[in-house]
């Protein structure tokens, strides 16, 4: 039997670092590997006045708020994904109850870096064209004095505790992280005390052996409790999958309570962990298996179709935050004409993945089987964003103007207030960094397209070719695909035109339902459609459950689908 070091105490003994006025970061990334035992824990102490510091906030903070005990935020974003817009974040940000500051995904990674390596700032690429850095002020711009080239400035961002939920440590109280390991290392470096809970101990020899995944070394861990299914009904592969199914009913009440489907789901969530690609790819060969539809293209088919076609063998697509239109329109160029198109998911996590059908509760599992690498959201910032490397990351937006800036942070109501969206995320670095910025909007509507955006959150501030070149970035273009049309921003008028129309759109509609005034390029076009093989490559191969339309509806229509789509995926591992 193991000795194991002084580090590992109980979990209620682990909550009682959390002190009233501190800060705190939450490890993990979506709904994966967060940290929810020890949260539940800390939240009995009802803790009071905290900072919470993280580059998604989402289920974690939501479970805060519910409580009470924030009293700031910072943070690149807030969402429950796939389950739409989170309440309580939307809340307090539209009564302006809570002060919240919103950061770039590079500006927050590079003031913790700067937390980390004990300096007191840290320069990167200014995120020119969005309204964030006058807004909220989390950066200043600073001028080279060798090359008087102007970039961002950001300070020292240091966290007084970060919750961590990690794979498994050794009796030293080394952690291994296992899989992609989103901002941990450096939210770990930047952290007086770095507290974890752990689904396996195994020995320091077997850590040595295998070398499995990424070390936070003994000498940063504070303190560590061993607790399988620490982040349940998040995921913690290799252990278990994500709950979809107790997270979805959670959402829909109010206040959100999770895990109660630990009993009859564990087998499922474990067995999971077993799926083969090979197994999953043929099982949707019978037809039986598969979300059947029939007739001609539908919008959300035109859109995946005519997204998929800006992709080559060439290209180094990016997935981020979960969006399933965009990840059917990579897997299907994957499929269909560009094999060799670099593909990575959950963020960066999950370098170069091989072709696999579209999933809800599968995808990290099998990314994880089948990539070249894994990275941490700071090395995919400073490997291949800043560096320009990345060709497309289609990302949904909620308000665009006629010039192609997003608004994806709050809209002003007519009837007087704000509307609190999700947050920019990393868009407001990587509209510039990224050789094309690819939007998409599902509902075409005068909401969505307006003269002028309320909050530009992120727009191309280098257009030019010129200008991009002189940044060491590629040249690109600017396009936004909607259920009407597609748009590009005119390189010499610096305004939107649309370049395709939809089969049996009129120019009509289009312009009934766009809030500026409507250009047609000289060379517009109707929009390609798939052939009936590449229809049935998209609906039987790429996305036979459908996951794809979750974008396009809404409400009850909307829940019926996503509840079907998740007792498939059960079934599936019941008879696989």
């Amino acid at each position: 039997m193991m000795e194991l070091s002084k580090k590992y105490i109980s979990l209620k003994s682990l909550a009682k670092y959390i002190k009233n006025e501190t800060s705190i970061g939450i490890g993990g990334h979506h709904f994966a590997r967060l940290p929810i035992a020890l949260i539940d824990e800390v939240l009995k102490n009802k803790p009071r006045n905290l900072e919470f510091i993280s580059w998604s906030g989402g289920l974690a903070l939501e479970l805060f708020l519910q409580k009470k005990s924030i009293n700031k935020i910072q943070l690149c974003f807030s969402s429950l994904d796939i389950f739409g817009l989170a309440p309580n974040f939307r809340k307090v940000c539209e009564e302006n109850s809570i002060e919240v500051i919103d950061w770039s995904a590079l500006g927050l990674i590079k003031a913790l870096r700067a937390g980390q390596q004990n300096i007191d700032s840290e320069i990167f690429q200014y995120p020119w064209g969005s309204d964030l850095p006058n807004k909220t002020k989390f950066c200043r711009k600073y001028l080279d004095p060798k090359t008087n080239r102007t970039f961002a400035m950001v300070p020292s961002l240091k966290i007084d505790n970060f919750l961590l939920h990690a794979t498994r440590a050794d009796e030293d109280g080394n952690v291994e992280i296992q899989g992609p390991r989103a901002l941990d290392t450096i939210m770990a470096g930047a952290s007086n005390n770095v507290l974890v809970t752990v689904d396996e101990i195994v020995s320091r020899r077997t850590l040595i052996s295998e070398k499995k995944g990424s070390l936070i070394s003994k000498n940063f861990i504070t303190a560590i409790n061993h607790i399988p299914f620490g982040a349940y009904p998040t995921s913690s592969v290799p252990y278990y999958i994500t709950d979809y199914e107790d997270l979805g009913e959670a959402f829909v009440n109010s206040p959100i309570v999770i895990g109660k489907k630990i009993k009859k789901n564990k087998n499922f969530v474990k067995n999971a962990n077993k799926l083969t690609l090979k197994k999953f790819i043929k099982y949707f060969k019978n037809s039986k298996n598969r979300i059947s539809i029939k007739g001609k293209p539908t919008s959300d088919e035109i859109m995946a179709y005519a997204l998929s076609k800006e992709y080559t063998n060439e290209s180094l697509c990016s997935s981020g935050a979960v969006s399933p239109l965009a990840n059917v329109s990579y897997f299907f160029a994957k499929k269909n004409h560009a094999p060799k198109l670099i593909l990575t998911t959950m963020t960066y996590g999950h370098h170069d993945v091989d072709f696999r059908p579209m999933t809800l509760s599968f995808s990290e599992v099998l990314d994880r089987q089948n990539c070249i690498n894994f990275w941490g959201g700071d090395d995919s910032y400073s490997i291949y964003y800043q560096n320009g490397q990345i060709t497309h990351e289609v990302i949904g937006a909620a308000q665009i103007d006629k010039y192609g800036d997003v608004n994806n942070i709050e809209i002003k109501k007519k009837s007087g207030g704000l509307l609190r969206l999700p947050g920019q995320g990393g868009m407001a670095d990587v509209s510039n960094l990224h050789q094309n910025f690819i939007c998409y909007v599902t509902k075409h509507s005068r909401l969505s397209f307006v003269k002028k955006v309320d909050y530009v959150s992120a727009g191309r501030g280098l257009f030019k070719e010129e200008e991009r070149k002189k940044a060491g970035l590629k040249p690109g273009k600017v396009k936004i695909f909607t259920n009407l049309c597609v748009f590009e921003k005119n390189i010499k008028t610096n305004l939107l035109e649309v370049i395709s129309i939809h089969k049996g759109i009129t120019k009509k509609e289009i312009e009934l339902n766009t809030g500026f005034k409507t250009i047609y390029s000289k060379n517009c076009k109707t929009t390609p459609v798939p052939s009936k093989k590449e229809l049935k490559i998209l609906r039987e191969e790429v996305d036979p459950l459908n996951i794809r339309k979750l974008e396009f509806i809404s409400g009850e229509e909307r829940m019926k689908l996503l509840k079907d789509i998740l007792k498939r995926e059960k079934e599936l591992i019941k008879k696989i």
